[in-house]
């Protein structure tokens, strides 16, 4: 039985809107430590990066068709839903005229977020993996590969016999993620070619994206973290040394960005993955994100020292009334403090902000204006506040404002909700004009210049570049 992991043809431009260029391309570490798990139980599986390989649904289904899988999988993010879709009926009624059967999986955190939903609305879909797929996916190709009950296998919706949706037993997280292979990043088109982080999070080149940590106990009101658990489960430091080391030895990647959020949550595995890297002499340059509380100037200290060289912190806003509102957990005034520690130790920052929260209003949009005159940020990324599936911030839209669910995406590209007494037209302005504000100084233009010294680094400096002032110029 032939398996077919697909990351669905969505590009840059679907994502990241008219900052496309600047976007990130990074590898689906999900899919292929799935693969790889499944190949070392003997598994013909392999994976199609549509994505990567900037093929468009035509070509997508035409791959899949040279290849011939009995089942394919999808990872299913909300945006993705639509061409997953589409892919799935033609490849179905085309399996259907040969008189062949065709298994279609989708997995991720629509999927998991969905659960039965996902299949009552897609009839085209027959099995979707709810929360973590690692042992899930293995059961489920034994399930179909040996005539088994699905009814068996924790962690999944399907149907049965009489076409009823079923949901099985919900399966536990994975205690020991160090238990999990390293990817078998060869899997995937060449690393060094294909993949890349955003142009604000690249020191050189050749550089990857790694994930070292599930779950997150935030209750921000924007996001639903806790499809992977509430509690924080995270790789020892041995572990993300060793998989960075099989990315320089294997791969030839030299700088790597940590993609977790809670990745300096856990102060003592981070310090322990610190003094490994010093201790090694290991050449890599790396960047992570974290939580203002949970950084203090001994952490960055040592996480400079072994080489990181920025740390995305999720500021969001200026204003303490915005703060409050989306239920971030923090202060104008750590926000200040933490960016006060990173300028000490000199450690760049990329501030992630954004615009259009709940009772925003144009004095809190010039408190945030304020806010980034004064302070510490290198690198800057803003997105348009967006109501997703299931989080807090579904349940109070109607409260603050006008929310449009078919105009936005999930990466916050294009604004869908518009609080009351400010209108689409002006986000936007204000958004653009905060990044003209940012980026359009000569300290900021000087070391992105500086980059371009690194050839790894041109290609993507240079796109990111022209996306950034197409999108600022243009009225």
């Amino acid at each position: 039985m032939k398996t077919l992991l697909i990351q669905p043809p969505v590009h840059l431009n679907e994502l990241y809107g008219e900052l496309a260029g600047a976007g990130s391309e990074l590898a689906p570490q999900g899919l292929c430590t799935i693969a790889t798990i499944a190949r070392q139980k003997d598994y013909d599986v392999s994976i199609l990066d549509a994505e990567a390989l900037r093929l468009e649904v035509d070509e997508t289904v035409q791959k899949i068709l040279e290849i011939q899988p009995d089942v394919v999988g999808f990872t299913l993010y909300t945006t993705f839903v639509p061409i997953v879709k589409d892919i799935s009926t033609r490849l179905k009624k085309i399996y259907h005229e040969k008189r062949k059967e065709l298994f279609v999986l989708v997995g991720g955190s629509h999927a998991t977020i969905t659960k039965e939903r996902v299949l009552i609305e897609h009839a085209v879909f027959d099995i979707a993996c709810i929360g973590e797929g690692e042992i899930t996916f293995v059961e489920i190709l034994n399930a179909l590969q040996n005539g088994k009950n699905l009814n068996e296998v924790k962690g999944i919706v399907f149907r049965d016999k009489d076409n009823q949706v079923v949901a099985t037993e919900k399966r536990p997280f994975i205690t020991n993620l160090d238990t999990i292979p390293f990817p078998d990043w060869s899997l995937l088109p060449e690393l060094k070619k294909f993949y890349c982080p955003a142009g604000d999070s690249l020191k050189r080149a050749p550089s990857a994206g790694i994930v070292t940590s599930r779950g997150c106990d935030g209750k921000c009101y924007f996001c639903n973290p806790w499809q992977l658990g509430k509690q924080v489960r995270y790789h020892s430091a041995e572990y993300v040394y060793r998989m960075i080391l099989d990315l320089m030895d294997n791969y030839g990647i030299r700088d790597i960005y940590i993609q977790d959020d809670t990745f300096v949550m856990n102060k003592d595995n981070v310090m322990a993955f610190c003094k490994i890297l010093i201790d090694e002499k290991l050449d890599i340059t790396w960047a992570c994100h974290g939580r203002v509380n949970h950084i203090d100037k001994e952490l960055l200290q040592q996480m400079k020292k072994s080489g990181c060289w920025q740390i995305a912190l999720g500021i969001e806003s200026g204003s303490q009334k915005i703060l409050d509102n989306i239920n971030k957990g923090a202060t104008v005034e750590q926000n200040y403090d933490a960016l006060k520690l990173c300028e000490e130790v000199g450690m760049d920052v990329k501030g992630l902000f954004m615009i259009g929260c709940f009772g925003e209003d144009h004095g809190t949009i010039r408190e945030t204006i304020e806010f980034i005159k004064k302070v510490h940020i290198t690198d800057f990324h803003m997105n348009f506040f967006t109501p997703l599936p299931l989080t807090v911030a579904i349940k109070l839209w109607p409260k603050y404002g006008r929310f449009d669910p078919s105009k936005g995406s999930f990466m916050g590209s294009t604004p869908s909700f518009v609080p009351f007494g400010l209108t689409e037209e002006e986000l936007i302005y204000y958004r653009k004009y905060i990044y003209r504000l940012f980026y359009l100084r000569t300290k900021i233009i000087l070391k992105y210049f500086l980059k371009l010294f690194n050839p790894g680094n041109s290609r993507k400096i240079i796109l990111s570049a022209i996306s950034f002032l197409k999108y600022v110029l243009k009225k």
